[in-house]
């Protein structure tokens, strides 16, 4: 999605997620992704997961030079923590894989990162929809994302922050 083709009529810019949002705050600071799912809808975010914090993180298969291993994502938007596989060089490409059918997780956008990687959907709810998704970069040592719930963007504002 380049930024000319975000639905500015209906995309807001929020500070917190809604009430009935899939991400929860927590002690006023945090967002807190609670679920996230594949585009056939399993969910990454179990109870079987290592947590952080005492919260499950989110599982996600990654693949790169013929090699390939999960890692969990801390589930703090904007904590780069990770656990599992995670001796990737910084700057690696990488293909990132539901851990459970192994679909490939689509493209929101180019990000703007200096490795010009691509911000990965993961979508919030188990109805496939852009208006609810967290989306990663695939490059290794990138923190940029965003999360967007019910249209409103929870993190960066999207102008400059993602290329065509």
């Amino acid at each position: 999605m380049a930024k000319h083709d975000v639905d500015k009529g209906r995309v807001r810019i929020s500070s917190m997620p809604p009430p009935e949002s899939s991400l929860r705050q927590v002690d006023d600071i945090y967002v807190l992704v609670t679920q996230a799912f594949c585009p056939n809808g399993h969910n990454l975010v179990h109870d079987d997961n290592e947590s952080f914090d005492g919260h499950p993180g989110i599982k996600i298969r990654i693949e790169a030079d013929g090699q390939a291993g999960e890692v969990v994502l801390s589930p703090f938007h904007g904590d780069d923590s990770k656990r599992g596989r995670t001796d990737w060089p910084v700057g690696t490409r990488l293909v990132l894989k539901c851990p459970v059918c192994e679909v490939k997780l689509p493209k929101l956008a180019r990000c703007c990162c200096e490795h010009n990687g691509d911000l990965i959907k993961l979508y919030l709810t188990p109805k496939i929809h852009d208006s609810n998704l967290v989306a990663v970069c695939n490059i290794w040592g990138c923190r940029r994302s965003r999360t967007i719930d019910n249209w409103q963007i929870i993190s960066e504002y999207l102008d400059g922050q993602i290329r065509d």
